[in-house]
C-alpha cells in the first residue's frame, strides 16, 4: 500500500480553495488516498518571518486577478465575499479537528462546504451560524451544536497545534501544500507538478519501463510502458479515473488509441526500425469491459509488410483475460531510423 498524501491548508487560503476541490480527485487516480491536515496560515507565515500576500500591495493585486483565473480553469465558481482573505478563521481549525476525529470524511465534506460558500458564493462564514448555514447550503450533516462544541474542545485544539508542528517538520511555508513521497508541492498549480510525479510511480509487472517516444495526447492520458522480453515487445498501461466512461469501464476511444500505438510501434520494432508509423486503418473488436486498476497489455505481430505498408494484427488483455483483438495497416516512412 502506497502512503498517503499529506495536504495542508488553511481556510483564510483562497488558493486553498482551489486545491481542497482537485486535490482527492488527483490522488485517486492514481491509487492514493489523501489526509488533510488544516493548519492557520498565519501562525506558518510567522514562524518563517514572512509577510502575508494582503501586506504585500503589489501580490495581492496580482492575486486579485489570478486568482479568479485560476478558479475559472478549474470550472470552480468564484465570487469575492467583502472581506479578502478571510481572518478569524479559529472555530472552522477547530470543527475540522473534531470532526476528523471520528469521521475523516466529513471533515474533508466539512471543509469543501466552508470554502465553497467563502469563495464560490462570495458569503461570510464568520461564526457557527453561518458555518452551520453552509453545511445546509451543500448537504453536510453536522448540527449546529456539534459545531458550536469545537469552540472548547481541548482535543481539537491539540490536533491543530500537532498538524502545526508535522507542517513546519515536512517544510511548510505557505498554503496549500501537499508532500507525496518526500517530495514537497506548494500552491494550487503544483497539484499538476504532483500528478506529473505521481504518473511515474505507477505499479506495473516486471520487466515493463515508460515508453519514451510521447505526443500531448498520450502524456495527458498516459504513461504508456513497453517490455522487450525474448524478441518481443509488449505495451502497457494500468486503468485509472481518466480513461474511463460513463459506465465505470475503460472507454472505447482510449483502447483504440492505446492499440493503435501499441501495433504501429510493434511493427516497426519487428522490421527493426524505430520512428513514427502513420495509421491507415485500425480495427478494434471490444470482447469484455476491463475495469479500474486493471493492468492492460497489447501485445502485436507483424503479419505481412509491402515496400510502402505493415499490416500487424494484436491481442489486449486486462491482468491476463483477453478483452480486445485488432488489426490495422501502418505507412512506412522515409526516414524511419534503425533500432
Amino acid at each position: 500500500m502506497s502512503d498517503k498524501v499529506r495536504f495542508y491548508f488553511d481556510f483564510v487560503s483562497a488558493y486553498s480553495y482551489v486545491a481542497l476541490n482537485r486535490i482527492d480527485t488527483v490522488a485517486a487516480r492514481y491509487g492514493r488516498e489523501v489526509d488533510w491536515h488544516v493548519v492557520s496560515l498565519p501562525q506558518v507565515l510567522a514562524h518563517h518571518n514572512a509577510v502575508s500576500p494582503r501586506d504585500q500591495p503589489a501580490k495581492f493585486a496580482h492575486n486579485m486577478k489570478d486568482f479568479p483565473r485560476l478558479c475559472r480553469m478549474n470550472g470552480l465558481p468564484v465570487t469575492f465575499p467583502p472581506e479578502v482573505p478571510p481572518y478569524g478563521a479559529s472555530l472552522h481549525r477547530l470543527v475540522f479537528w473534531r470532526l476528523k476525529r471520528t469521521d475523516p470524511a466529513l471533515a474533508k465534506r466539512f471543509a469543501l462546504a466552508v470554502d465553497n460558500r467563502y469563495f464560490g458564493l462570495g458569503k461570510e462564514v464568520r461564526t457557527a451560524r453561518q458555518l452551520a448555514s453552509a453545511c445546509k447550503t451543500y448537504g453536510v450533516d453536522i448540527a449546529f451544536d456539534e459545531i458550536k462544541a469545537a469552540e472548547t474542545d481541548r482535543r481539537a485544539e491539540k490536533a491543530l497545534a500537532d498538524a502545526f508542528a508535522q507542517a513546519i517538520a515536512d517544510g511548510m511555508f505557505g498554503a496549500p501544500f501537499v508532500v507525496c513521497d518526500g517530495e514537497t508541492y506548494w500552491g494550487a498549480d503544483r497539484l499538476d507538478h504532483l500528478e506529473y510525479d505521481l504518473k511515474r510511480k505507477i505499479d506495473m509487472p516486471r520487466g515493463y519501463e515508460p515508453f519514451p517516444l510521447l505526443s500531448p495526447f498520450t502524456e495527458r492520458n498516459g504513461p504508456l510502458f513497453r517490455r522487450i522480453r525474448n524478441g518481443k515487445i509488449t505495451f502497457g498501461f494500468r486503468v485509472d479515473a481518466r480513461h474511463l466512461n460513463p459506465r465505470e469501464v475503460v472507454h472505447g476511444g482510449w483502447l483504440a488509441s492505446f492499440v493503435d500505438v501499441a501495433m504501429g510501434q510493434s511493427g516497426l520494432f519487428y522490421m527493426g526500425k524505430q520512428g513514427l508509423h502513420p495509421t491507415v486503418h485500425l480495427e478494434t473488436d471490444f470482447i469484455m469491459p476491463i475495469a479500474p486498476g486493471q493492468w492492460v497489455e497489447c501485445e502485436a505481430k507483424l503479419v505481412n509488410r509491402s515496400r510502402s505498408m505493415t499490416f500487424v494484427e494484436g491481442v489486449v488483455t486486462a491482468d491476463g483475460a483477453r478483452v480486445a483483438r485488432c488489426s490495422g495497416i501502418f505507412k512506412i516512412l522515409s526516414d524511419l531510423r534503425d533500432l
